[in-house]
């Protein structure tokens, strides 16, 4: 993992990026599967054995880790090739078509693939794919009951993610305490949140105690 003193492409950078390619003729930027030279690519990712021909352009564009790569002294600054060990063709691929994709397709966005490119995304510290990985687990966030609201809210919590987070205490406080208490990994969940939840389920349960109580009084009458 590169240590990084810059800051992330700003807002306006990618924006400017995006109208560009928006207004471009899609017929001239409309990748390949990476699979062979094209349009200027100036840059081989190496994964699995599997050569991919990207732009350096693009990757530091998006990618502060890639901008800090080709412009400080690494190796890889002047590389023609460029290994990633450890990384799956497929799942970098998939990183890759989102970041060249100029109609930013969110279809492309499952429950089978949104952790790994989480994961990539905050490796490489892709803001944007972050924010896109983030709002779909929102969407996918209620109805979701014990095993299931926990385990996305550690993935909130393991990346910081804010909006996530607040919306899985939500939806956590509908448990019982009897579910919180059973889930195999509830001793990872930060205490701080933790509580949130627990104060959250007993509000809960206090009100419909009132509620049933109210009723039953009015029933007496």
């Amino acid at each position: 993992m590169y240590k990084l003193s810059n800051q992330a492409p700003s807002n306006s950078l990618l924006f400017n990026y995006h109208s560009f390619m928006a207004t471009a003729d899609k017929s001239t930027v409309s990748p390949p599967h990476f699979s062979e030279p094209w349009k200027f690519s100036d840059v081989v990712l190496v994964v699995e054995g599997q050569k991919l021909h990207v732009h350096r352009g693009t990757l530091a564009i998006w990618s502060p880790v890639f901008d800090t790569m080709f412009t400080s002294d690494f190796k890889e600054k002047n590389s023609v090739e460029i290994p990633l060990p450890g990384k799956k063709a497929d799942e970098i691929k998939l990183l890759l078509q989102i970041m060249y994709d100029t109609s930013w397709n969110r279809s492309i966005m499952t429950e089978g693939n949104c952790y790994f490119l989480l994961d990539l995304a905050h490796e490489y510290q892709i803001a944007s794919i972050i924010q896109l990985c983030e709002d779909f687990l929102v969407s996918t966030v209620k109805g979701k009951r014990d095993k299931d609201v926990l385990t996305v809210l550690l993935v909130g919590q393991k990346y910081g993610l804010k909006k996530l987070l607040k919306s899985c205490v939500s939806e956590a406080r509908n448990l019982s305490l009897k579910e919180l208490k059973r889930h195999d990994k509830r001793g990872e969940i930060d205490p701080e949140i933790y509580q949130q939840i627990t104060d959250g389920i007993i509000a809960r349960l206090e009100a419909e105690n009132r509620t049933l109580n109210n009723r039953q009084g009015y029933s007496g009458w």
